[in-house]
């Protein structure tokens, strides 16, 4: 784990695959906060399935985009933006 956002989104997906959802809810909402698309995907999964509830999917919704917005540069959107440009 140890700020590992990928180490701690796959432990929740162990959690998860072993049926601790709870527990699995614990580390996917953490790699959420710190920018884990993957874990935003897998708790609305987790929400659709009835295993977690609206509020804890808007929770982690919102934290993942506190991040985003935390991280957002104009150099890192130039970046983005030249990355999907279509070469000839």
């Amino acid at each position: 784990m140890m700020g590992n956002v990928n180490a701690r989104h796959s432990i929740g997906y162990e959690e998860e695959e072993a049926r601790n959802i709870s527990r699995a809810m614990k580390h996917y909402m953490i790699a959420a906060r710190d920018g884990s698309e993957r874990s935003i995907k897998c708790i609305l999964d987790l929400y659709s399935k009835g295993h977690a509830t609206k509020e804890e999917y808007e929770n982690a919704l919102r934290a993942y985009q506190e991040y985003v917005a935390e991280i957002k540069t104009i150099q890192r959107d130039d970046a983005a933006a030249s990355k999907n440009e279509k070469y000839y």
